[in-house]
């Protein structure tokens, strides 16, 4: 299988290159078990060859053992853009001081260094330590072995349920208060903080599972009702977010930006809603659009929703239309208009029933 390498790529899809059982990983395992260090370039762009100096020329076809024989010397090797291919061996990386490192060994802050500047991944193992870094434009990641692996996946496992309960707890009682048109920017809040902790938890076990590859079979079943749950946490930011301020790209990328700590902090989560840090406004009422509910009607499309939502403004409105009004709605119609008032009336018995 050819792997293609781009500066946009990822640090998930960097990781993946190196899951147990291929060419690659199993070459740097050979440099571990047999105690060497390596800098190793995974492209050779000419913006890449420009930033080295010394070494030479092989351009030969890659296998693990090549890689661990070359690895004997002090300099980098350069592979090919496809990992096919070993083009350059011993090489000095020569990258512009502007680009610094908070690394302590030689080889650690030239890889990061040449990975910030030339946006390729570079791998970096350490000798002394018998570890395995890897560099991608401002992103590191340190390869475990698999015991260590193993047990922090099963932790993260632990982690995600614990986070999904919650999620769906907090969901829930939203879900409910948003029937009853009770619902403040703090109840929005708590499920937005559940949801993006379910999120992360969930992208750590997904790197898990590729630093993994078959290892461990168990970590590979996803749970549908989880991703469920995380999807109706991505519907409460569209049901929410300050439309006339920001997008919805823009919340989640401003959510994406906040460390563990300041997840916690309301204020922070309500910024990026688009709403005031004032603490008065998490107990105003506020009104969702009804992208969440909606969505639990059979055979509604996303079009409709959309159409409905723009028309009545919340879902306050939609569930007190008439069978009329709905059916004026483009590519609703008479027999739609009635299934649409059928099934709110249904999640709202359904609700209250769960209540009580």
């Amino acid at each position: 299988m050819t792997h293609s390498i781009d500066s946009g790529q990822t640090l998930l899809e960097a990781v993946k290159l190196l899951s147990p059982g291929t060419p690659l990983r199993d070459g740097v395992n050979l440099i571990l078990q047999g105690g060497l260090g390596s800098l190793i370039v995974l492209s050779d762009t000419p913006e890449v060859l420009a930033l080295t100096k010394g070494g030479f020329h092989i351009d030969c076809e890659y296998t693990p053992m090549r890689l661990f024989e070359l690895s004997k010397m002090d300099g980098a090797i350069i592979l090919s853009e496809d990992l096919k291919r070993i083009v350059r061996a011993n090489a000095n990386l020569v990258p512009d001081y502007e680009y610094t490192s908070e690394e302590t060994g030689i080889r650690h802050q030239t890889g990061e260094r040449f990975s910030k500047q030339t946006k390729k991944i570079v791998l970096s193992i350490s000798e002394r330590r018998k570890t395995l870094h890897l560099y991608i434009q401002d992103e590191k990641y340190m390869f475990r072995s698999v015991p260590i692996l193993i047990s922090s996946a099963n932790q993260t496992m632990l982690a995600l349920e614990r986070h999904i309960k919650s999620l769906n707890l907090a969901i829930q009682t939203l879900h409910l208060l948003e029937i009853r048109d009770t619902v403040t920017l703090h109840d929005v809040i708590t499920a937005i903080q559940y949801s993006e902790m379910a999120r992360r938890t969930q992208m750590e076990l997904n790197r898990h599972r590729i630093e993994l590859g078959n290892e461990v079979v168990s970590l590979h079943l996803n749970s549908p009702e989880q991703e469920k749950v995380i999807e109706k946490g991505f519907l409460v930011i569209r049901d929410y977010y300050k439309s006339d301020k920001l997008t919805e790209e823009e919340v989640l990328k401003r959510l994406k930006k906040l460390d563990d700590q300041a997840l916690l902090i309301e204020g922070n989560i309500s910024l990026a809603m688009g709403f005031p840090r004032d603490i008065n406004s998490y107990i105003e009422p506020i009104a969702p659009r009804g992208h969440r509910i909606l969505s639990m009607i059979p055979r509604l499309s996303t079009y409709i929703i959309k159409n409905l939502i723009e028309n009545f403004g919340s879902f306050t409105n939609i569930k007190s239309a008439s069978i009329d009004s709905l059916k004026d709605i483009k590519g609703i119609g008479e027999v739609r208009a009635q299934l649409i008032n059928k099934e709110i009336l249904r999640i709202i018995y359904m609700a209250e029933k769960w209540s009580t």
